[in-house]
């Protein structure tokens, strides 16, 4: 029997995996919920690992999503192999009946890494966006510059202000557009 294990952070990711799973023929799947991102919390994937058994096989799209680090991944591993359950990641072409080469498995736990970087990355952006932190390069003038600069403009070109501001002709002009659209 093959059963499938889902981890996403948004809909859109879980409705991928659901597909991919299916089509590589996965009878039932567990999915952790979406609103779930804590990287630790594992319920619905140790739920999978209780009901599967001898020669079935878990199946994951990628194997960042069994795991939140290098050593959790392991041991899961271990932990499958030692109930002789067969470990398999689509997208990444793994599987744990295969013999795979150092070279191999040096890359399937780079991308792993890789991975999970990017989701963490990820999570970090999501939450600072709730938390209504602005994300990016901060503004190079501020409001109070912006109103001295377009009192200064009536008087001197556009190429002078942003001189004396020390910012390119562009970026004053950017910069007074936005602060009139605004306010």
């Amino acid at each position: 029997m093959k059963i499938g294990y889902i981890r996403a952070t948004i809909k859109e990711e879980v409705e991928q995996q659901s597909k991919l799973l299916i089509s590589a023929g996965c009878i039932k799947l567990y999915v952790e919920p979406s609103n779930n991102i804590n990287f630790k919390s594992k319920e619905k994937l140790f739920q999978a690992i209780k009901s599967i058994t001898t020669g079935d096989i878990i199946s994951v799209t990628r194997l960042s999503v069994l795991s939140h680090s290098v050593q959790n991944l392991l041991e899961i591993m271990y932990q499958l192999q030692d109930k002789q359950i067969s470990l398999e990641a689509i997208e990444q072409k793994y599987s744990s009946k295969e013999t795979h080469s150092m070279d191999e498995l040096l890359f399937y736990l780079t991308e792993f890494i890789e991975d999970l970087r990017k989701e963490k990355q990820a999570v970090g952006i999501y939450r600072a966006k709730m938390k209504g932190k602005r994300l990016g390069r901060p503004p190079l003038l501020t409001k109070n510059k912006v109103i001295k600069a377009i009192n200064l403009k009536q008087f001197n070109t556009s190429e002078q202000v942003a001189n004396r501001f020390g910012v390119g002709k562009s970026t004053l002009l950017r910069h007074i557009a936005s602060y009139k659209k605004a306010g």
